[in-house]
């Protein structure tokens, strides 16, 4: 009986040391057809109420082995809650030297989290918008299931 409390202390142990805390905002969204077209930005919206904490933006991005390159580039338009925009152009490796996916690969399926913006801070508390479009040259971009976005609050290592 004691032996059997013991395993079950150190499992939960290991259960609570690998919780983290959830992300501030995350969604996301599912591609018609597994093609995500140039003219169809994939759009978030969030609420922001403290300018001082710092974020950490990241995309998610799931898409089948069949996806036929190793990178992806991509626009990424934020829309501030007092309708001014900015834009920045981001390439996002998907795959190494040898053409191994860097995501987790269940199945025949890849999962990545990509940082995009590390400790980003947002001056107006308020409504934004997140607008990802895809700029890769081939139109559409086949075989991309799921495009999401996400935003974790950065803290500081002790």
């Amino acid at each position: 009986m004691i032996r059997l409390v013991s395993y079950i202390s150190i499992g939960l142990l290991f259960m609570l040391a690998g919780c983290s805390e959830p992300p501030y905002f995350e969604e996301m969204k599912t591609l018609e057809e597994s093609e995500w077209r140039a003219n169809e930005p994939v759009a978030f919206t969030f609420e922001v109420s403290d300018t001082e904490q710092p974020y950490d933006l990241l995309l998610n991005l799931r898409h089948t082995e069949a996806y036929p390159f190793s990178n992806l580039y991509l626009f990424m338009t934020l829309k501030f809650p007092n309708g001014k925009e900015s834009t920045d152009t981001l390439e996002c490796r998907l795959a190494d030297e040898r053409g191994m996916w860097l995501g987790r690969t269940p199945g025949d399926l890849v999962d990545h989290r990509i940082l995009l913006n590390n400790r980003a801070i947002f001056p107006l508390e308020g409504e934004y918008e997140v607008a990802i479009t895809q700029a890769m040259r081939v139109d559409p971009l086949p075989e991309v299931l799921d495009v999401g976005f996400a935003l974790e609050k950065w803290v500081p290592e002790n």
